[in-house]
């Protein structure tokens, strides 16, 4: 297990001091390792369990749906194995790992009931989670949801690895406002300096995350709400529609955010959710 980069978990908690919401944090030891939980919110509105994309933490998908605060009491999960303060260990992707290993984790906070939102890769162990049980789920939100269908491998490569190579070898900014304004509305200084640290001393996740077959997708019973965006390369907004109107049989609304890339800006998914409401 390598030891926590201390710049990265500078930069996270700068960004969770900037969210300026009460919080408490838990570490939860499941069977897969020490998770990190960030609890914010009124404990007296309706548990959200939270889970972040790759090569992020916690307190970046937190600023990204702050909306949700108003309903919920949010429990933002740190993926293990990601730039974050859970253990650095990587599950398999290919079997029930993640969803175990986030079943362990809501168990241990003894919701009756409780709500879902993922947003990129966190979708995925989300969806395994589902697979295994799903006796306590009372609705689930996929944001940008990855593992259903594939992206655009020649965008991936052109708008985001070859930026990002490009700026590991020169060092030079603007490589890297360039990899991250193709995928994200908006971002701040202080996601540039998270994501320049994880660039440049972070070892990232490139493995293929599997895509869920339409057979296992449809034995999903609880209502299910994907928000996807149009310029979106890694989840096609298109592909993602098809497969999904014909595999989730709870599909409660599909939603498409026009002028979106894979991150929506905090303001776009703040009137999604207002909306959907």
């Amino acid at each position: 297990m390598r030891p926590i980069n201390k710049k990265i978990i500078h930069l996270y908690n700068a960004k969770l001091k900037e969210i300026s919401v009460f919080y408490k944090e838990e570490i939860v030891f499941t069977n897969f390792g020490k998770t990190n939980v960030l609890i914010l919110g009124d404990n007296k509105k309706p548990p959200l369990f939270l889970i972040h994309g790759l090569n992020s933490g916690a307190p970046f998908a937190i600023d990204t749906v702050s909306i949700l605060l108003k309903k919920y009491q949010i429990f933002a999960i740190d993926i293990l194995g990601q730039p974050n303060k859970s253990d650095f260990v990587r599950l398999n992707k290919k079997d029930a790992s993640y969803g175990k290993w986030l079943l362990e984790i809501i168990t241990n906070f003894k919701a009756d009931s409780y709500t879902l939102c993922g947003i990129s890769f966190g979708a995925f162990p989300i969806l395994k989670s589902l697979l295994i049980n799903e006796t306590k789920v009372k609705e689930v939100f996929l944001i940008s949801p990855a593992s259903i269908v594939n992206g655009s491998l020649l965008k991936t490569i052109s708008r985001y690895l070859l930026p990002m190579q490009k700026f590991k070898k020169t060092k030079n900014i603007v490589y890297l406002e360039k990899s991250l304004s193709s995928y994200h509305n908006e971002f701040d200084d202080l996601e540039i300096q998270f994501t320049k640290e994880v660039f440049l001393n972070f070892k990232m996740d490139f493995s293929l995350t599997p895509n869920f077959k339409t057979k296992q997708l449809a034995t999903i019973k609880t209502p299910i709400t994907i928000i996807t965006s149009k310029n979106d390369y890694f989840v096609p907004a298109k592909r993602l529609k098809k497969k999904s109107e014909k595999s989730f049989l709870s599909l409660k609304n599909f939603v498409v955010l026009k002028d979106s890339k894979h991150i929506a800006s905090k303001e776009i998914l703040k009137n999604c959710f207002e909306k959907l409401d």
